[in-house]
Order: structure tokens, then C-alpha cells, then sequence
């Protein structure tokens, strides 16, 4: 699976998550339907969007996987499998790893690692509880933002169990399915604008034929005019320059959509254009924003700002920045020529916080 940065999408969860940036919302490209959440971070794949008909049932999904983050389930299901590798029960942690990821004990275990039974049956005993409460936690939200589930009923109804990953990790269950019809509404579900936009985007099938045609030809290289004027001409905008047809200069594209989205790896994007262009009256907003912890989280975060203290000839910051980034790629010798060549003495209690935040 790939992971796809795409601020647009990316900003449009974290606002379904009343902007927590305690994690990231990613969208994988795959060609199976399923939504998880791994270490913390929520997970869509393309195929799950290309399905789902209206924004309701998006939000239901994304409801599910926020409860497994409200209740901890994730570092729940890793303690245990620590636990059980302190006591020489695993002998692979990374096999046993799937299981935790996937909530499907029995994924990518049994061929490859003797196993305890215990932690089995635990593992699986808490799959089945940790999805009742992920339910519960979903439809606590679906009652308080008054959504529709009839899309979210069709969707677990009409999809093959036996041929869905989806219900691999998320067994249905009546006694949840008869609460969801009882939440059927008979208005129209009504799509915002975003919602068609990702839809277009990933599935080409959004109910806005003008977002499907302007995808569909711009795979093809080919910009084509949106009549459609409930999208802001900054998602448009971007979306041609990341695609490489420029029309504008690629500064305007940035501050255009940095001006009403606020997702992080947009701002590394941005911040990497200021450094390469040199563009030093911007410099500040560089420099604003490294306090922001959903930033500190980037992959990236150590590397742009090694790239910008050196490109303002702060050579002993950047080495230090650049040692934090080498560390997480493990590229030992330019840890060795990074890590050794910064004074320790001259690097702030704050700057010393940013690089372990991350």
C-alpha cells in the first residue's frame, strides 16, 4: 500500500476530528475497501472512497476508526504483544506486528511465528470488544451530528463479506445494524462541496460532473475549466501544479491554499519552495511555525529545517537539525558527519524539545 499526502483530503478529516492534531489522517492507494488505524493515525484507502455513495456514510467510517483512537486500542493491543516478547512468547515481533496493525489475529501469523495461544485468543477476544466500543463510539457521533446511516446501512449490506477486507477487521454485527436503521432519515443526504471534490479525485465518480471531467483530463495533462464555484479556485490551482502544468507562479499556488488550510505536510511543501527560492521575506513564516507540534510530526519536519538554518548560514542549528533527520533513516555516515560536527552547548532547551517531539 501507498501512502498518498494530500493536504486537501488530509484537512478535510482532521476538521471531522474537530482539529485534534494529536494524529494524521492519511489515504492509501489500494484497491481493497478498508479504513484502520495504525500507532494512532487514521487510514482510508482509495478503493473505500471510490465506494462510498454519500458524505454521511464517510463520516460514519471516520467515526469508527476516532473511536478506536478515543479508547487507545491501538497501544492496548501493542502492550500486549510487548508483553508477550518479554516473556520469549513471539519469536517474530514484527509478524505479530500485523496482527496489532490489521485487528485480525489470525492475519500473517501462523506461517510465519510459533505463537502463544494465550495472546491469540487475547488478541482476538479484545478485536471483538475493541470494535463494539469503536461502534459505540460512532454512533454516539452520528446521533450528535445528526447524520443519515441509510448510505452507511446500503454499504454494509450490499458489499460481499466473503470478498471484503472491510468486514476482515470489522465483523458486522445485527444488534448494530438494527440501531443504524433506526437512525434512517428520509431527507436527502446532502454532499458538500469537499466531500465530491475527494470523490472526483480518487474515484471519479463524485455527483459534480464537473470535478470528474477536470480529474479525468488532467490524468490525461489536459486542464479543464469548473463551472462549479463552491470550491475554492486554490484547491484547483494546486492540484494542477502537483500534476506539473504550471499556469501560475508556483508562490501564489502555496499562499493561495496556506491561506484557508492549515495541514501540515502542505506547510513543508511551502516551506521547501521559500528555502529553494529564496524567498527570505517569507523566512518568518519558516520560523513561526516550528513550534506547531502537527509539524513536529512530520516525516520531514528535521529535514526542512536543516535545509533552512543552513540556507541562512546557521551551520551549527542545521547540523543538528540534519542529525535528527539522518537518525531516522539510520544512513550511519551522515549521522556521523551531521551528529559530530553541532555544538550541543549552543542548542536551545527548545530546539532540543522540537527534535524529540518527532
Amino acid at each position: 500500500m501507498e501512502i498518498i499526502r494530500d493536504p486537501i483530503a488530509e484537512d478535510y478529516f482532521q476538521n471531522l476530528s474537530d482539529n485534534n492534531n494529536d494524529f494524521h489522517n492519511y489515504i492509501v492507494f489500494d484497491n481493497k475497501p478498508n479504513a484502520f488505524v495504525i500507532e494512532n493515525n487514521i487510514y482510508f484507502t482509495t478503493e473505500l472512497i471510490k465506494l462510498i455513495e454519500d458524505e454521511d456514510t464517510l463520516k460514519s467510517i471516520y467515526f469508527h476508526e476516532l473511536g478506536h483512537i478515543e479508547h487507545n486500542h491501538y497501544a492496548s493491543k501493542k502492550i500486549k504483544v510487548l508483553d508477550a516478547k518479554k516473556s520469549n512468547s513471539l519469536n517474530n515481533l514484527l509478524s505479530i506486528g500485523l496482527a496489532v496493525i490489521s485487528g485480525d489475529p489470525s492475519i500473517g501469523i501462523a506461517s510465519n511465528l510459533a505463537i502463544n495461544q494465550k495472546l491469540l485468543s487475547d488478541l482476538s477476544y479484545n478485536s471483538i470488544k475493541f470494535e463494539i466500543q469503536a461502534d459505540d463510539f460512532m454512533i454516539s457521533k452520528i446521533k450528535e451530528r445528526n447524520l443519515n446511516t441509510k448510505g452507511l446501512i446500503n454499504f454494509i449490506e450490499d458489499l460481499p463479506e466473503n470478498q471484503n477486507v472491510y468486514f476482515a477487521t470489522h465483523p458486522r454485527n445485527e444488534d448494530r445494524i438494527n440501531i443504524l436503521k433506526g437512525l434512517v432519515k428520509k431527507e436527502p443526504e446532502i454532499n458538500s462541496s469537499e466531500f465530491n471534490w475527494i470523490k472526483a479525485k480518487y474515484g471519479k465518480n463524485s455527483k459534480i460532473d464537473d470535478f470528474n471531467e477536470f480529474f479525468i483530463n488532467l490524468d490525461k495533462g489536459i486542464v479543464s475549466q469548473i463551472e462549479e464555484k463552491s470550491i475554492p479556485k486554490a484547491y484547483v490551482n494546486y492540484e494542477i501544479y502537483k500534476k506539473g502544468i504550471g499556469r501560475l507562479k508556483n508562490e501564489n499556488i502555496f499562499q493561495e491554499l496556506y491561506s484557508i488550510n492549515d495541514n501540515s505536510f502542505l506547510k513543508i511543501e511551502y516551506f521547501n519552495y521559500i528555502i529553494d527560492n529564496q524567498l527570505s521575506d517569507l523566512y518568518e513564516i519558516i520560523e513561526k511555525n516550528k513550534e506547531i507540534k502537527a509539524l513536529q510530526k512530520e516525516y520531514y519536519f528535521h529535514y526542512i529545517y536543516g535545509k533552512y538554518y543552513s540556507k541562512i548560514n546557521d551551520l551549527n542549528l542545521s547540523n543538528f537539525y540534519f542529525c535528527q533527520f539522518f537518525k531516522t533513516t539510520k544512513q550511519s555516515q551522515k549521522i556521523d558527519y551531521y551528529c559530530n560536527n553541532y555544538d550541543k552547548n549552543k542548542i536551545s532547551n527548545i530546539d532540543n524539545s522540537y527534535a524529540l517531539s518527532n
